[in-house]
């Protein structure tokens, strides 16, 4: 059960004093809602997932032209599957070191959250609710703290993509200005756009203890900066190690996107494949979207770029399917039964930082 660091609450748990009439009242709550919600939020992801795979056009035909491919390369899908556990594997571990300034959590307990946190992306627009499945796995007294500290793991991973996708646009703007579907608007905006995001968040990133600071001086908030005191502890060499995770986790997109192209027939060079990929995620990450339609987007994005590098429509859009399976479906099937063990609220918490 994921009800708190080993060892501590239980402690606070058997030492604690009876409980007055209210607050045994407020444990019947809890325990209602601990039981409860676990399997009211696994229904509701489900019907999600369900949702979506149900409204695809054709399913089952591309479903058995791609079982056709993966019988003939049984090594690609398999790799292709250990990038996905690669990926999220150390997206855990960037979350497991920056949430250890709040509290410590073991390795494991780090990676039930964050597949609990893509279990509620599905319920969500634009991947917002990523943070609060993660923190669920917490104590519900460290939870605060916790969602700030998230909140760098995802700035680092954005900050890698924006860098990643203006080299991507970049690459496709000098190679294929010139061809009939290439959309200029858009390539300078996304240039422009994305390049002043970017700095934004260096900014922000780098400058995090001195923003805290300046905070606690202003009245209105003042009193709540003691839930960013972690954050405001960062040092810059954990700063860049989160950045280098980042990367990381980057390049294991690309090449499993890679691989993917080569399973589904596209062809493409590496080059094409990595700047086509780039240039996608950065699309991705600056158009809204809501899950039930996250496939449909991401199929007319794909469409969009890898259409321009003589990419087959079929193929591209079995290559855009099968990643979509694999690394949001199948985590999120995952995440959404580890929802069940998880505990809304522990037996005991604490609401200061």
């Amino acid at each position: 059960m994921l009800n708190g660091v080993d060892g501590v609450e239980s402690k606070q748990y058997f030492a604690a004093p009876k409980l007055p009439p209210a607050l045994t009242n407020a444990s019947t709550y809890k325990r209602l809602l601990n039981y409860v919600a676990g399997p009211v939020l696994f229904v509701l992801i489900g019907i999600s997932i369900y949702n979506q795979l149900a409204v695809q056009p054709q399913l089952g035909t591309q479903w058995q032209q791609l079982l056709q491919r993966w019988q003939q390369r049984p090594g690609l899908l398999v790799a292709v599957l250990a990038l996905m556990l690669a990926n999220w594997g150390l997206e855990a571990r960037k979350w497991q070191l920056l949430v250890s300034h709040a509290l410590p959590v073991p390795y494991s307990r780090a990676l039930m959250g964050v597949l609990a946190g893509v279990s509620f992306t599905m319920l969500t627009p634009n991947r917002t609710g990523e943070f609060l499945g993660r923190v669920l796995s917490l104590p519900d007294g460290s939870r605060i703290r916790a969602a700030t500290l998230t909140a760098f793991s995802s700035m680092s991973q954005l900050m890698i993509t924006l860098l990643a996708g203006l080299a991507g646009i970049a690459y496709l703007q000098h190679y294929y200005h010139s061809t009939p579907n290439w959309q200029p608007i858009l390539a300078y905006a996304l240039l422009y756009g994305s390049g002043m995001a970017l700095l934004l968040l260096l900014a922000v990133y780098f400058n995090v203890a001195g923003l805290v600071r300046l905070l606690q001086k202003w009245p209105p908030v003042g009193r709540y900066t003691s839930y960013l005191q972690a954050v405001g502890q960062l040092q810059a060499a954990e700063l860049w190690r989160y950045l280098a995770l980042s990367a990381l986790r980057y390049a294991v997109f690309l090449w499993q996107y890679y691989l993917v192209f080569v399973l589904c027939n596209v062809q493409l060079t590496v080059w094409q494949a990595v700047a086509g990929t780039a240039s996608l995620f950065l699309i991705l990450a600056v158009v809204p979207s809501v899950s039930l339609a996250e496939l449909g987007i991401r199929g007319k994005a794909s469409l969009f770029v890898f259409g321009l590098l003589g990419g087959s429509t079929l193929g591209i859009l079995a290559a855009t399917g099968l990643v979509w399976l694999i690394n949001i479906i199948l985590p999120a099937v995952a995440g959404s039964l580890i929802l069940l063990s998880v505990k809304l609220f522990s037996k005991t918490s604490s609401n200061h930082p």
